[in-house]
């Protein structure tokens, strides 16, 4: 009898939880959208919100059939997504989430800041599919910055802090280039110097005082 109210009350918890998600003007920042010829109902938005930048996310969408919490399975198979962000796209692929059948998942390290574009294709049980979600339109989030939720000292945005950090070390390799080629022309000043010195013409050499007697000298 306790193990059926376990079971009962695990239902009714799963269904309270989709039921919320479904709901129109709840808190969760994701899109819903009916798609595929009016017969598949979605859910779309990222596992993690608010979704910050160069932190590990996944892209989520969920699949039922229109008007119904009855979840459809397999759409991995056929269904492709892609995510751009400015002028940059990148295929992801979407695998189903284990124990949550019509769950499906990409995951997804986001590393700017801004709005993104996800653009599901191909088909849903050979009904074809091309429907574009953009967190512009306000109904999921666009990614943040970190600065906002760092505490006790704000690090950055990771990639402006990379970019610093490559700056610098290009910085360092110029200077150290610099130097060599410093050291280079001084030695060749120093080969030129010594060369010079032992070429420099010598000066004729006197000759030596007799050593005759002055009588036999004249």
């Amino acid at each position: 009898m306790h193990l059926k109210k376990s079971r009962l009350f695990a239902l009714l918890g799963g269904s309270l939880l989709l039921v919320l998600m479904l709901a129109p003007g709840t808190a969760l920042a994701h899109e819903r959208r009916t798609i595929g010829n009016g017969k598949y109902d979605v859910v779309v938005g990222w596992s993690g919100e608010p979704t910050y930048v160069g932190q590990m996310n996944q892209a989520t969408i969920r699949i039922m059939n229109a008007g119904t919490t009855t979840p459809v399975t397999g759409a991995e198979k056929t269904l492709k997504l892609a995510i751009r962000q400015g002028a940059s796209t990148q295929a992801f692929p979407l695998k189903a989430a284990f124990g949550q059948d019509g769950y499906y998942t990409a995951d997804i390290m986001p590393t700017r800041v801004g709005d993104y574009q996800w653009i599901f294709t191909g088909d849903i049980n050979g009904d074809a599919i091309n429907e574009t979600f953009d967190t512009a339109d306000g109904k999921f989030d666009a990614v943040q910055e970190m600065t906002g939720v760092q505490f006790p000292v704000a690090l950055g945005d990771p990639a402006q802090n990379a970019a610093s950090v490559q700056a610098a070390q290009a910085d360092a390799q110029s200077a150290r280039t610099l130097a060599f080629i410093g050291i280079a022309l001084g030695v060749i000043g120093v080969l030129v110097g010594v060369g010079a010195w032992f070429m420099r013409p010598r000066p004729a050499s006197a000759p030596a005082p007799s050593t005759r007697p002055v009588s036999e000298q004249v």
